[in-house]
């Protein structure tokens, strides 16, 4: 595949845009899931897709760029490189799952790319759905990528961001993790579905809190 662009979103994060070849067809995915990118440096690394699956110009990633990761040899691609793109896989956020209920999603860093990517596509058929709410975990607000996005979301969901460490930054909203954040958000366990994505770690502790909040098992989606 071709890449379209790579912007900077944060210190850390970058947006990767790229671009099936037309002679090779369509590259059909379902949000949440993966795939795996053949790096300049030679190492393989996985990445979900950040954009929704119905947005068939272009596909983007958002890439954590970490000094001798594979990732940080994306950081040196421009407008034109090509890039060897697995097909998508994994279990993704099946969207029939979430149909007719509430919906939560909860991610930190990185992890929002996946869930960008099913919160686009649930916004374009919107009325299937309950009430829906973002939980997003970043360590500054210049932590915080996609920020046009944010600002979009906020007008049509309920969102809300927990900020471990702003330090000096200026910063209004809460303080604290997405774990300390979650136990005080109204929602109604039983009519809740959650999508998560961050550490395991993060994943684990959130599923616990979900379960004693009362959202059923069933209903707690991982996208791996």
């Amino acid at each position: 595949m071709e890449v379209v662009s790579l912007s900077r979103e944060t210190p850390s994060l970058m947006n990767l845009k790229i671009t099936p070849p037309v002679e090779e067809g369509r590259f059909d995915f379902q949000a949440g899931q993966f795939a795996k990118i053949l790096c300049p440096d030679g190492r393989e690394s996985y990445f979900a897709m950040a954009s929704e699956p119905e947005e068939k110009r272009f596909i983007e990633f958002l890439i954590e760029d970490k000094p001798k990761s594979p990732a940080h040899s994306l950081s040196r691609l421009k407008s034109g490189d090509l890039l060897k793109i697995s097909p998508p896989f994994g279990a993704g956020y099946p969207m029939e799952r979430l149909k007719s209920k509430d919906v939560l999603l909860i991610g930190m860093g990185s992890g929002l790319s996946p869930l960008r990517s099913l919160l686009k596509s649930m916004l374009r058929r919107d009325q299937q759905f309950g009430k829906v709410m973002l939980l997003y975990g970043a360590r500054t607000p210049h932590d915080i990528p996609y920020r046009g996005d944010f600002e979009l979301w906020a007008k049509k969901i309920n969102v809300e961001i927990a900020i471990s460490q702003p330090g000096s930054h200026p910063w209004e909203g809460f303080i604290g993790r997405v774990t300390h954040r979650l136990p005080n958000l109204a929602i109604a366990g039983d009519k809740i579905a959650a999508c998560i994505c961050g550490t395991k770690a993060m994943e684990d502790e959130v599923r616990n809190l979900l379960e004693r909040m009362g959202v059923s098992k069933d209903n707690i989606l991982l996208n791996h």
